[in-house]
């Protein structure tokens, strides 16, 4: 089976469902990782970087794009594919100033870049951003809309489209213990598709995530993230965003249950 998981930044696989990729790659299925841009405008958090190094733009873009390619090394998934887009930003307002940022793109075009990804890789099962892009940054959203669209023209487009396209997401307890708002970027456990005990890969997903050393920051301050990310080493859960085909009775432990 091939799986393609299609994000915003370097960082959001290991973030969202590192876990869940390291599974599918260690038990032997292909799996894929489409990152729309290179985090050009990511702040730095680790205090052994000199940001002015790696000034917002191309420099700070091909630091990450290293990073990224270290955590795919590391969950054991074929090299990112980039799109070259441009990171917006964030919050809202500094993605709304910034006109050459990935959420001003034309959405048709980029449904095109990706029905054209999906037509080379042909995997059965696509991983996205749920509506609310998981915690609202706008080009999460605005990949969303992308990748949901390319799910569904691939029915046309494609002899052998996606099967099932899901959305990580979280529940209303961990949302609680974050800063966002659970009542917008949460999602009740009774819509859970499918639900991942990932403690197993829990030494693989911290290893991913401190890959992307500008982002996470020194090993030692790691228990902050895990604060500020409950749940990261724990479960991952997705629910469904688009079916062909039928699926068992949810939620279930596999992106792939009833599958053949």
């Amino acid at each position: 089976m091939r799986l393609l998981a299609i994000f915003a930044h370097p960082d959001d696989e290991s973030f969202f469902c590192a876990g869940t990729l390291s599974k599918y790659a260690s038990i032997g299925h292909e799996v894929y990782l489409i990152c729309a841009t290179r985090g050009e405008q990511g702040r730095i958090l680790h205090p052994g970087i000199d940001p002015e190094s790696y000034p917002k733009g191309p420099a700070r873009g091909r630091l990450r794009q290293g990073e990224l390619e270290a955590a795919c090394a590391i969950l054991g998934i074929h090299p990112p594919i980039f799109l070259g887009y441009q990171d917006s930003g964030y919050p809202l307002e500094v993605a709304q100033a910034n006109p050459q940022g990935f959420m001003h793109t034309d959405l048709r075009e980029v449904e095109e870049v990706l029905l054209e990804h999906m037509a080379g890789i042909e995997p059965q099962v696509v991983i996205g951003f749920d509506p609310q892009g998981y915690y609202g940054h706008s080009d999460h959203i605005h990949l969303h809309r992308a990748t949901l669209g390319a799910f569904w023209r691939a029915g046309q487009r494609m002899p052998r489209p996606p099967q099932r396209l899901f959305f990580p997401v979280r529940s209303p307890a961990r949302v609680r213990q974050t800063r966002f708002d659970p009542e917008v970027y949460a999602v009740a456990e009774n819509s859970f598709a499918v639900r991942l005990d990932v403690r197993p890969y829990a030494a693989t997903i911290r290893a991913a995530l401190l890959a992307h050393r500008s982002q996470v920051g020194p090993e030692e301050a790691f228990d902050q993230v895990l604060q500020a990310w409950p749940g990261l080493l724990e479960e991952e859960s997705f629910v469904l965003g688009g079916l062909r085909g039928a699926f068992p009775s949810m939620p279930t432990d596999d992106l792939l249950a009833g599958m053949v």
